[in-house]
């Protein structure tokens, strides 16, 4: 059962350090990953004892969890185990130190807004590890038909070094495929980043992920939600039935090119929608292109050091003071070195990362609740310096400089002369 599970218990190979979230499914700890050569922190996500009692869940489970170990992409966050220690079905997966997307929207909301460009930027990076995850292929060069069916902020990870990472493909089907009373309880709170025909039970291709995906985009574009009713039932019928507005009727200087994009993903027509993760990737990177706009992974850290970097120092002292109370010493918290650059007293070196077009004052502010912020979005454009004519600012002056210092020393030597 895992409100029994304590800091340095066992789940397989792991020793569980520090519990860091408890979910609708699952306690998710940071724990020691015991290896002959070198040993690891690891993130361990242990199902409720609900979802374990389920003997069909558990056979899925483990099989969705398998498949998904084969799905290597810098943008998916890797998955190394999966097991069931004492009746606790548990996975362990690479540790991504930094924080989900929508606590990063929920903070950003509390300070300064989150630059649209790269709002575009995360989405694209998403896209491209959906898309190698939908390529997955069995030994026979078949496609094993991978959908993640979770695609929402929660699941979208922001690393302290700028990395965008998606996690938790396999599990939203596991659990589709529970009991009903459990169903209802793991996906509360997601019936708004749902497909069409994912609200209506049928069934699902790479194309409902890609409709997920672009609820993420046109909330971080326009700062407001855009399926949320009163009750689930509510938003399940304006995800099936409810109009999509156009990004421009919120902001009428939204960017015709991105509102285009919007659009194509948000389609209910499923043969107007993007075909694949890849054509929507694509997109948006043709958008930042276009506008000639530059967001380095340095810039997406140094935005993660500004909304959140307190919590994620916090963590991190967390973390290592319960590698030191498990009785290794300061060798243990050698496996979570520190980060100057994540000190919130410390020099920010990643703000020097200049990002090309950003200004943090003209970009939309982000929040929790149904409108997030009214958006501008004029950042979004690009601003080039204006082209100089004739000589650079004190040329003139210098040469000038120049050639009386020449003539001084010419007079000087005629009268030695």
């Amino acid at each position: 059962m895992t409100d029994e599970l304590r800091q340095g218990g066992m789940l397989g190979n792991n020793e569980l350090v520090l519990r860091i979230g408890r979910g609708g499914m699952a306690t998710v700890w940071v724990a020691r990953e015991r290896t002959r050569d070198q040993d690891r922190l690891v993130a361990v996500k242990a199902m409720l004892l609900e979802l374990a009692d389920d003997p069909e869940f558990v056979k899925m489970f483990r099989d969705e969890v398998r498949l998904v170990r084969a799905i290597r992409h810098p943008n998916v966050v890797e998955v190394h185990d999966v097991g069931e220690e004492a009746g606790v079905m548990w996975m362990s997966m690479e540790w991504v130190e930094g924080e989900s997307l929508h606590t990063v929207i929920a903070e950003a909301g509390k300070r300064r807004a989150i630059p649209a460009e790269m709002a575009v930027r995360i989405i694209a990076d998403v896209a491209s590890g959906l898309h190698a995850a939908h390529e997955l292929e069995d030994e026979r060069g078949q496609s094993r038909g991978v959908v993640h069916r979770d695609i929402s902020p929660h699941n979208i990870l922001i690393g302290a070094d700028g990395a965008i990472k998606l996690v938790d493909f396999g599990v939203a089907k596991a659990v589709g495929r529970a009991s009903e009373a459990t169903r209802v309880g793991q996906l509360k709170g997601k019936f708004g980043y749902m497909s069409p025909e994912q609200a209506r039970g049928q069934p699902v291709d790479r194309r409902s992920d890609v409709f997920s995906l672009g609820i993420v985009l046109f909330e971080l574009t326009t700062g407001r939600r855009l399926f949320r009713g009163e009750t689930d039932l509510q938003t399940l019928e304006l995800v099936t039935m409810g109009q999509v507005p156009p990004p421009t009727s919120i902001d009428p200087s939204y960017p015709r090119d991105l509102e285009r994009i919007v659009m194509t993903a948000l389609e209910r027509d499923l043969s107007k929608r993007y075909p694949t993760a890849a054509a929507l990737e694509a997109e948006l990177r043709g958008f930042l292109k276009a506008a000639h706009m530059v967001v380095p992974k340095s810039g997406i850290a140094a935005l993660l050091k500004r909304v959140v970097g307190d919590r994620i120092e916090q963590r991190r002292k967390a973390v290592r003071a319960a590698l030191r109370a498990l009785g290794e010493g300061a060798a243990a918290g050698d496996l979570l070195s520190s980060d100057p650059a994540f000190t919130p007293t410390g020099r920010d070196r990643s703000s020097r990362s200049g990002i090309s077009g950003v200004s943090g004052p003209s970009s939309p502010q982000l929040g929790p609740g149904p409108a997030l912020a009214a958006p501008a979005l004029p950042s979004l454009r690009a601003r080039e310096a204006p082209v100089r004519r004739g000589l650079p600012p004190g040329t003139l002056g210098y040469a000038i400089g120049i050639l009386g210092v020449v003539f001084a020393v010419l007079v000087l030597l005629f009268y030695r002369r």
